[in-house]
């Protein structure tokens, strides 16, 4: 694969993150999506980042990514799952519940779209 022209995230509350090496976009779950019929993950909402912003979150994901121990086969409540694209090829890598890739990919994303 070349180099990554996005990436995707869904957090282990199924909110999803499109990562581009200009923007952040937070689509969050609403209750009538969420398995409970009750959780909110808030407001929708795309920014303007960094090169610098884009290149730290690059090295969470694919620090996860490269750590083939915390990855499993399918996706399990509270998992994370990791899509990265080339523009021509896509890859997917779900992630372990509560591992430390996870929390440090969540903390990165949710601290920039919070800005």
């Amino acid at each position: 694969m070349t180099q990554p022209s996005h990436y995707t995230y869904a957090d282990g509350s199924a909110n999803f993150y499109i990562l581009t090496p200009s923007s952040l976009e937070y689509k969050p779950v609403k209750p009538e999506e969420s398995s409970s019929g009750l959780y909110n993950g808030g407001e929708p909402k795309k920014i303007t980042i960094t090169a610098e912003q884009f290149t730290s979150a690059c090295e969470k994901l694919e620090a996860a990514i490269n750590n083939s121990e915390v990855h499993i086969k399918d996706r399990i409540k509270m998992s994370g799952a990791i899509s990265v694209s080339d523009g021509h090829n896509t890859k997917m890598y779900i992630i372990l519940p509560g591992c430390s890739e996870q929390i440090e990919i969540e903390k990165i994303l949710k601290e920039m779209i919070s800005e």
